[in-house]
């Protein structure tokens, strides 16, 4: 019998004052995981600038990619909070894919891969700060377009 996924192990723990670094000054990121949306805010004055609902399915990527900032999310942790699978379920599935080469991964993670596509467009239309890079054969972390401004 499968064991089901415990509670810990999909606990949500989003650092939102490092989530602050994804922006310019003078923006700030708002989450609201009720309503599953994500806005973009304006400090001064205070203002909306932009505002996305995601699906379910998105929404769990991207709690988990937000999760893991400013590091990157493994696969097994994007599928663990995607599906039913606990994370020792979705490591090993993800490695057994590995072993059996390039598609099957792909295939393991084919929902993962929609929801990423899904949430790539909607970022886009948030802000152009916000992109989500992929981590080969490791995960896909959210990053920012933001240069370093000090030289």
């Amino acid at each position: 019998m499968a064991k089901s996924k415990k509670e810990s192990e999909i606990k949500i723990v989003i650092k939102e004052a490092e989530l602050q670094n994804l922006l310019p000054p003078g923006y700030k990121l708002e989450i609201n995981e009720v309503a599953r949306i994500v806005n973009v805010l304006s400090t001064d004055p205070p203002h909306i600038i932009a505002q996305q609902q995601f699906t379910k399915s998105e929404w769990s990527v991207l709690i988990s990619l937000l999760t893991f900032y400013p590091h990157y999310a493994p696969y097994e942790s994007l599928l663990t909070h995607f599906t039913s699978f606990s994370l020792a379920e979705s490591r090993k599935r993800i490695q057994e894919a590995q072993l059996i080469g390039s598609k099957a991964l792909r295939q393991e993670l084919k929902p993962v891969y929609r929801a990423i596509s899904g949430i790539r467009s909607k970022l886009n239309n948030l802000t152009p700060f916000l992109k989500i890079a992929l981590i080969p054969d490791a995960g896909y972390a959210i990053t920012t377009s933001i240069h370093n401004r000090n030289p």
